[in-house]
């Protein structure tokens, strides 16, 4: 299995949460939240059906729980394809989203990013598939600038839309192709296994699945919990563990070519936390304010080395028949 060992520190925090953006989103997205309907019960393992018993930490008055057979990490009551349909598709959340003054400032907040993300899915494919152009498609697309550096790649050939949120528009395929892209979906969906098991359907024989969203049981999300900034509900609904992520894959037919946690921010997400450390965790404690920044560096390292980290990649290939 391969692992990453890569430290950038031009990559930071605000290339992924841009600031009053950021804010701004989790202000819609609370309001939201509060006028749901509260369920006090815990729902089964969304990635393995196993019982879940203990609530791990509440964020907004929503309980989320951890899977004591994979730590997988999700919404203690999973809300339903209703609700989070209308949080993603037609809340005012939805709307902020799809304006073009939110698209844009995105867009020029993550160009690095993208780049970054364009030539890491290209590296796969020639390693795994060869030198041609391919058919793919982005499901669960919702920036329409990322789509044109997608379509601009020396791999594409034509790209589809599949389940996109606002303001793409769909572009479904007739048949099924060679790449599907599938970024930061798993974690907004309450039934991840079907999700996979319709991506699978769309995937040719030989055809490759590249995959990123936040993993449950990462550094940062195990140490900080409810004060963390970088989740909330209904944004993070399910958050599989490397385990995980590896069942899911493999339930639905495909083969675990790669699997890595590559994250880079664990330590920033740490440090730059508005509410402090939990007293108790004192390894956490000792670290931030005891270690200088050449060691916070190696155990980012070691957090990637060791699938530790909260950002999750994987890639998959649905076997020949």
């Amino acid at each position: 299995m391969i692992r990453y060992e890569f430290v950038d520190s031009s990559i930071i925090e605000a290339n992924i949460h841009p600031g009053s953006i950021y804010a701004r989103e989790q202000e819609l997205a609370r309001l939201f939240v509060s006028n749901m309907v509260r369920e006090e019960r815990i729902d089964p393992c969304p990635v393995c059906g196993a019982v879940r018993v203990d609530t791990f930490f509440k964020k907004w008055g929503l309980p989320y729980a951890l899977c004591p057979d994979t730590w997988s990490l999700g919404l203690a009551a999973l809300p339903g394809d209703k609700v989070l349909k209308e949080y993603f598709n037609s809340s005012e959340l939805a709307c902020f989203r799809a304006s073009e003054e939110f698209q844009k400032h995105v867009s020029n907040t993550r160009k690095e990013l993208w780049d970054t993300l364009v030539e890491w899915i290209e590296g796969r494919a020639r390693r795994y598939m060869g030198m041609d152009k391919y058919s793919v498609i982005d499901w669960g697309c919702k920036s329409p600038y990322w789509l044109e550096y997608l379509n601009q790649a020396a791999f594409v050939s034509n790209l589809h839309i599949v389940d996109s949120l606002p303001p793409v528009e769909e572009s479904p395929s007739d048949s099924p192709v060679d790449i599907i892209c599938l970024f930061d979906v798993v974690q907004r969906t309450d039934n991840p296994q079907k999700l996979f098991n319709e991506v699978a359907g769309m995937l040719r024989p030989g055809g490759m699945l590249v995959i990123s969203c936040r993993s449950g049981s990462g550094f940062d999300i195990l140490t900080l919990r409810e004060n963390s900034e970088s989740i909330f509900p209904l944004e993070h609904v399910c958050l599989p563990s490397p385990k995980g992520m590896k069942l899911l894959i493999e339930n639905a037919g495909l083969e675990v070519l790669e699997l890595t946690t590559p994250g880079l921010l664990d330590v920033q997400f740490l440090k730059n936390s508005v509410e402090p450390i939990s007293h108790n965790q004192y390894f956490q404690r000792y670290l931030l304010e005891q270690c200088n920044n050449a060691v916070l560096e190696r155990f980012q390292s070691f957090l990637q080395q060791n699938n530790l980290s909260s950002y999750l990649r994987a890639v998959a290939r649905k076997p020949e028949e």
